[in-house]
């Protein structure tokens, strides 16, 4: 399971529109929104992914939230994930308490208060992060403390003054054989001879932060060790690591069959004898196998075979031996840490000098990735497929939410206007001022909610829909939706246009970009005694920026981040009517297109909104002009 930095909430409710209410509250750069429509599959989603905080809707076909709870509490992986229900229940104390018996830290209520939504989430999963941070770090020093005392080589503190040891892990007795008691509180220099007392006496109170020493040192039974110091000194302490270099003091190194460029080879050459023990090892080899020479010609060639071809390559080497060549044999091997790798394998024998022995030199050029990549490849198709069938299945989703929208919301609108005109024909004698101001509110608002689904089917109908791109003229495309919007709106701004830049767009949604930006800054400035706006763009290397500049009544910049949200809106519909939905709908289709839109603004003084589009075309017919 991949880990992210970002907080992942699961919202489980079996309403669509619910979910996307509470995405549109809950959306934020920082935050991943994962949604499921059943019990079941919550259920998957919890065991297959990091989940911070889970939102569940208690009412549900089949399985309900109190199940889903229950399952979750139950189970060691997601027990300590915090769950939030969200109900449209009353408050009874019953239900509340059996919520908070299954797990539950909070419940929302329907209809949600955005406000409260927000900061209750906002203060989990502050809260939820914090303890996993805790949890992460004492999880890292129980893990220090294991690879210390674990750890082959010596570890320990030591007191820069006096050399006296203060702490040392277990190699210290695993190589030398003194006991913890034996070693904590004695100086350092009781276990060396003579000649490294005085090295260590000339070092002390040395002012470097950073040493590295060779000495011998004496083991509990007499014999000597060479280890190899590397100490960093802080606040008067020696913090030492010490390995046993004794083999490789005592070892000699076999250069004498290999060249300095075969030594310092990429590829990995070595020589083992007829009985299959290493002679030499060069840099390549150590590099690709993790075997240091040291250690390599203390092996045999079997140490590098996977126990599973051995049998095969003893036949391939008694073939060698018997005067046949190898020239690129694809082959495999393992690691000193057993990673298998894929190698190039070529082999021809030599005599050793001096008798009739034979040894084979080998080299071998590490494939792996080469192989991983092709694989790569392979599995790149294999997903790319899925993606598309999961595209072609999310598509499906969208045209029956689409249609859903367009049939099933429509048609008790539908009633609704019917009905009230029924009545306002009908009976408008026999109504008071009062039920008639009452009815023609239901009309206005089932009105509204009509541009509402209108909206709504326009944003989601943009993430099906496939770009058209041509080189364009957005002066024209400007001018056109001012002509529209005149048609449908009356206003007194004078509106100037500077130089607009021609881009690689689709010019059907640059239409309705423009539509929605010059209403919104028509519709702003409209009150103001004289209302202005200016359009214009610049161009730089990667993008052109186009801008539109009103001097209408602004908003604060410390709302900006829901400007471009789906129904969100800084202003009240008794201010200025809208549904929140233009703004979305020009996000998307310029996010579409690869640009980027934000917004200036302050109250009172006006808004400048800002979009880019990518230049290619632009800069390719510039590059030519020159």
């Amino acid at each position: 399971m991949k880990k992210t930095d970002k907080a992942v909430i699961l919202i489980v409710d079996d309403k669509p529109a619910n979910i996307l209410a509470l995405e549109s509250l809950l959306v934020a750069k920082d935050r991943v929104l994962v949604n499921a429509t059943s019990g079941e599959e919550a259920l998957k989603i919890t065991l297959n992914k990091d989940i911070d905080l889970v939102i569940l809707d208690v009412q549900m076909p089949g399985m309900d939230g109190f199940e889903v709870a229950q399952i979750l509490k139950s189970n060691k992986r997601t027990k300590n994930i915090p769950i939030i229900f969200a109900t449209a229940e009353s408050k009874e104390r019953n239900l509340m308490m059996k919520g908070y018996d299954e797990g539950a830290i909070d419940y929302f209520f329907k209809p949600l208060d955005p406000e409260i939504v927000k900061a209750k989430v906002t203060v989990l999963l502050k809260i939820q992060l914090q303890k996993k941070e805790l949890v992460e770090k004492n999880s890292s020093l129980q893990q220090s403390a294991l690879l210390i005392n674990n750890s082959a080589d010596i570890i320990g503190i030591i007191d820069a003054a006096t050399f006296k040891i203060e702490e040392i892990n277990n190699a210290f007795t695993t190589i030398l054989g003194y006991s913890p008691e034996e070693t904590k509180g004695t100086a350092l220099s009781f276990f060396l001879g003579n000649e490294d007392r005085a090295l260590l006496h000339e070092l002390r109170g040395q002012t470097k932060d950073r040493l590295s020493l060779e000495t011998r040192i004496y083991c509990k039974d007499r014999s000597i060790k060479w280890l190899q110091w590397k100490v960093v000194i802080k606040d008067g302490k020696w913090f030492v690591n010490a390995r046993d270099i004794t083999e490789v003091k005592q070892v000699e190194r076999i250069r004498n069959y290999l060249a300095t460029v075969v030594k310092q080879s990429s590829d990995a050459i070595y020589i083992h004898d007829h009985e299959g023990k290493i002679i030499s090892w060069n840099e390549g080899a150590e590099r690709i196998y993790g075997y240091p020479e040291s250690e390599a010609l203390r092996m045999k060639i079997w140490n590098i075979i996977p126990e599973y071809m051995e049998n095969q390559m003893q036949d391939v080497l008694n073939s060698i031996l018997n005067g046949s060549k190898v020239q690129a044999l694809e082959s495999k091997r393992v690691s000193k840490h057993g990673k298998l790798i894929d190698v190039l394998f070529s082999a021809s024998v030599i005599k050793d000098p001096g008798s009739d022995r034979k040894s084979i030199v080998i080299t071998e050029q590490d494939i792996t990735e080469q192989k991983l990549a092709d694989e790569q490849i392979r599995q790149l198709n294999v997903d790319l497929q899925s993606n598309l069938m999961q595209l072609e299945a999310t598509n499906k989703e969208l045209e029956s939410f689409s249609y859903s929208i367009s049939h099933d919301l429509r048609a008790p609108l539908r009633a609704m206007n019917g009905y009230s005109r029924i009545l306002e024909e009908d009976y408008r004698n026999v109504m008071d001022d009062e039920a008639k101001r009452l009815l023609g509110n239901i009309q206005a608002n089932a009105l509204k909610m009509g541009v509402l689904i209108d909206d709504l089917l326009a944003f989601s109908k943009l993430g099906r829909k496939d770009l058209q791109k041509s080189k364009t003229d957005i002066k024209r495309i400007v001018e056109n939706a001012l002509q529209e919007v005149c048609k449908t709106s009356q206003h007194q701004a004078i509106i100037k246009i500077d130089e607009l830049f021609p881009a690689e767009v689709d010019p059907a949604l640059l239409h309705q970009v423009w539509i929605n930006l010059v209403s919104n800054a028509v519709k702003y400035s409209g009150k103001k005694s004289n209302p202005e706006i200016e359009i214009g763009s610049s161009v730089s290397d990667t993008e052109i920026t186009y801008f539109i500049k009103d001097n209408g009544c602004g908003f604060d910049m410390k709302y900006a981040d829901k400007l471009f949200g789906v129904f969100q809106r800084l202003h009240s519909p008794k201010e200025f009517e809208g549904t929140g939905v233009g703004l979305a709908i020009v996000h998307r289709i310029i996010t579409n297109h690869g640009g980027r839109i934000w917004a200036d603004s302050k109250l009172n003084e006006g808004t400048t909104f800002y979009f880019t589009i990518p230049n290619r075309s632009l800069k390719l017919e510039m590059n030519e002009r020159k």
